[in-house]
């Protein structure tokens, strides 16, 4: 039987989390993993900044020249952010957008240079993707713009042989509720709402998906990569039929209450 050929994989925020533990499967698996974050690690993993475009580029093309091209890239590098949304200090605002959105996409877009057909970018997105939540808009916003790239993407790329999806994972159980950039500022219009609500979310942080089981879901989407979008999580899976079904008006009071 012939052996598989191991897969050339790149996985951006691989110093923890998902990202970490997609390095590991991917691994095991005996593929050839090269990790990205702003620390780098072992494992030959790379020290960079995906909101860098030129240090991303070069990052990149060392790898597909040392190894010979790329088979997967998995833009997973994020954070969160916090606050009502006209309190929120625009240099906030713009850092969210850049390494969540224009990050993952020049990570992907560097490496779809190097990639042939039979290729597969992957970005992993969030549940908040498909609807927007009270306090968090521009962390919704950032993730919807995710999805939107990766639709385009899967529409351009799939007659070339390369595959593209985004994966929009529920809560796990991360270090991300403790390091999401939190205002509490509500001044006179919002007064406690943002803190309470961000309260109530890390409150939230025993019932989130355990961190192993949810990355061999992602692992796997990642793997199958047949539609232009999964979701991981029942109730998010839920709420996206609800989405679908409800006046819109309706959803978001409902989504209100439960944010």
């Amino acid at each position: 039987m012939k052996s598989k050929k191991p897969r050339i994989v790149i996985v951006s925020g691989s110093s923890s989390g998902i990202g970490k533990e997609l390095c590991a499967l991917y691994r095991a698996a005996g593929d050839t993993v090269i990790g990205l974050s702003r620390r780098g690690g072992d494992n030959g993993d790379i020290a960079v900044d995906v909101t860098d475009y030129a240090a991303v580029e070069n990052a990149v093309n060392e790898i597909a020249t040392r190894y010979g091209g790329i088979d997967t890239v998995i833009a997973n590098a994020g954070g969160g952010l916090s606050g009502a949304t006209e309190l929120l200090p625009l240099d906030e605002v713009q850092a969210q957008m850049s390494l969540n959105f224009t990050g993952a996409l020049n990570l992907v877009r560097c490496a779809l240079k190097r990639m042939q057909a039979g290729g597969r970018a992957v970005f992993v997105s969030s549940a908040c993707a498909l609807f927007a939540l009270p306090y968090r808009a521009i962390y919704c916003a950032s993730k919807a713009a995710v999805n939107m790239a990766a639709f385009g993407l899967y529409m351009e790329l799939k007659k070339h042989g390369i595959k593209v999806t985004s994966v929009c994972a529920g809560d796990i159980k991360t270090n991300f509720t403790a390091n999401r950039v939190k205002y509490a500022e509500g001044g006179e219009r919002y007064g406690d709402a943002p803190k309470i609500s961000a309260q109530k979310i890390d409150s939230r942080e025993h019932k989130r998906m355990r961190l192993q089981p949810a990355a061999k879901k992602i692992y796997k989407c990642c793997n199958k990569c047949k539609k232009p979008m999964y979701i991981i999580g029942f109730k998010y899976k839920v709420l996206n039929f609800l989405r679908h079904i409800l006046p819109q008006k309706l959803f978001l009071d409902i989504t209100a209450k439960l944010f």
